[in-house]
């Protein structure tokens, strides 16, 4: 497995995962239209995880200043990993990949929302060393 910065040939694959995996239903379209728009505005990053040549995950990445916490954040803006690769180490991998670009751009802290309902997602922000902030988990950065 390798992980890349996204292209746009990427997002069908992409949006295919933000249906199956996440649940939304997304037209590739208008996924391919706020892509363009969020790489015009420079805060953000996607990266993917590639396995044979298949796109079997990625994780949505969003720049940002907030009010209550000191420097940069990086917001997980999704992450989502094929159903038959969850379980490998994917997730984990692109954790790392976000990471290291936090280290690289000078930002301080990762924060993550998920829904309420999303018990196995909880788990695995924990596992990754997260820390519930309220109903939003946060990671600090260590340099």
């Amino acid at each position: 497995m390798k992980i890349r910065a996204f292209c746009m040939d990427d997002t069908l694959d992409v949006c295919r995962l933000i249906n199956s995996e996440l649940g939304y239903h997304v037209f590739c379209e208008d996924l391919k239209t706020r892509i363009l728009q969020m790489q015009e505005e420079k805060n953000y990053m996607i990266f993917v995880a590639v396995d044979n040549e298949k796109i079997i995950g990625f994780i949505g990445l969003q720049m940002c200043l907030a009010f209550e916490i000191a420097g940069k954040i990086m917001r997980i803006i999704a992450l989502a990993v094929a159903y038959d690769f969850q379980g490998q180490g994917v997730g984990s991998a692109l954790i790392q990949e976000a990471e290291k670009y936090a280290n690289e751009n000078n930002i301080s802290t990762i924060v993550v929302n998920s829904g309420l309902n999303r018990k196995e997602a909880h788990r695995f922000y924990e596992k990754q060393s997260f820390y519930k902030k309220g109903y939003s988990f946060c990671r600090r950065i260590e340099s």
